[in-house]
């Protein structure tokens, strides 16, 4: 009987210490998991971005990759440092961007037409990701897409030139970089004021119409109220494509007819940074196309091109730009701009990097109108 009672004494002495060494256990684990999260809280913090959408990142980011290349210029100019990589290989462009960036690793885009491989973005392991442009449904259900699929934070920016001041300083506040951003969004806002102010002047019968003429052909166009001719709509031009066409839409085809029958007043070409200006030659020579009145008063321009496209292609920075030179080559008159100056200006604060006489003359060669 003495031996039973020892026996189960001895029993429940040992499941005593087995439930007190669970619990120990149990509390290691748990502080253990509370350290964790206390560490992943010091380090990360939630924002909300451009488009509402509350997302959790690191608070000391070092690398971005952008999924177009809207994104990627707009982050050249502010903190090249943090690139990831480019979207697509750097061609004539290499001769504004500094050489210690040319050799960046070439990611792609995110469902474009040059499509991103996840495997070699991942090897670059970015910090963040950012999808800079339109904000809407789709494009939010995009960067949901993304994140999910590369567990990186992504970023939505408004790519819109009313947007173009606050994005920089909410870049500016994540990548460290606020002063930098401070002085960019300043001029950016600066600039658009500037260039509303000026269209406000412009009366609706005095609206020069412009056809936008984009693709090999030149029969490539953007309708009334897109992004792509944000720029136009801005200084007070009248976009030519500006009825039955869903504005939705960022490039449509059209036919010669439809220009024709429009008969723009003006029409500026998106050159693609093309050597031959084959599109050029073709609308100011070509008789089929004679029969437009931007034709026979010789107001047919190309787009500067230089880093990138000074309208569109992709709506970047470069618009700030675009927008000096549209307003003055329509309403001489109303933007009293002298160019040159405005260019010097804006790729020594946005590049970097000092534009010599010689290199305007070539940019602004067929863009200009010339006495």
């Amino acid at each position: 009987m003495k031996t039973r009672k020892k026996f189960t004494f001895l029993l429940l002495l040992f499941m005593s210490f087995l439930l007190v060494l669970s619990g120990c256990n149990s509390n290691s684990e748990n502080n253990g998991d509370k350290s964790q999260e206390g560490n992943k809280d010091a380090n990360t913090m939630t924002i909300t971005d451009m488009a509402g959408r509350e997302v959790t990142v690191p608070k000391q980011i070092e690398k971005v990759y952008s999924v177009n290349s809207i994104g990627t210029i707009f982050l050249y100019t502010l903190k090249p440092d943090a690139l990831a990589g480019w979207n697509s290989e750097l061609g004539s462009e290499k001769q504004f961007i500094k050489e210690e960036y040319h050799s960046l690793p070439v990611l792609g885009t995110y469902k474009g037409p040059n499509s991103i491989n996840i495997e070699e973005l991942l090897k670059t392991d970015p910090d963040i990701i950012i999808n800079m442009g339109d904000v809407n449904e789709k494009y939010i259900s995009e960067a949901d897409e993304l994140q999910q699929l590369t567990g990186i934070p992504v970023i939505m920016i408004d790519g819109s030139l009313d947007k173009q001041a606050e994005a920089y300083k909410l870049l500016g506040k994540l990548l460290n970089a606020e002063k930098r951003a401070d002085t960019l969004a300043k001029y950016s806002n600066d600039a658009l004021e500037e260039i509303k102010e000026k269209a406000a002047a412009i009366t609706e019968e005095n609206k020069i119409s412009v056809y936008y003429a984009a693709g090999p052909k030149g029969l490539e166009t953007s309708p009334l109220g897109s992004i792509n001719t944000e720029v136009l709509d801005l200084v007070g031009g009248l976009n030519a494509a500006n009825t039955g066409i869903d504005k939705n839409l960022r490039r449509i085809d059209v036919t010669l007819e439809q220009v024709i029958d429009w008969n723009p007043e003006m029409i500026i070409i998106a050159t693609d940074s093309s050597e031959n200006h084959s599109v050029y030659h073709t609308i100011l020579n070509e008789s089929a196309w004679s029969h437009i009145d931007a034709v026979k008063n010789k107001h047919v321009y190309e787009i500067p091109y230089g880093p990138y496209d000074w309208f569109n292609r992709p709506p970047s920075v470069l618009r700030l730009m675009g927008m000096k030179w549209l307003g003055n080559l329509l309403y001489p008159d109303i933007y009293e701009t002298n160019i040159n100056d405005e260019a010097k200006e804006f790729f020594q604060l946005f590049f970097d990097y000092p534009l010599t006489d010689d290199e305007l003359t070539q940019l602004l060669e067929r863009s200009v109108q010339h006495e």
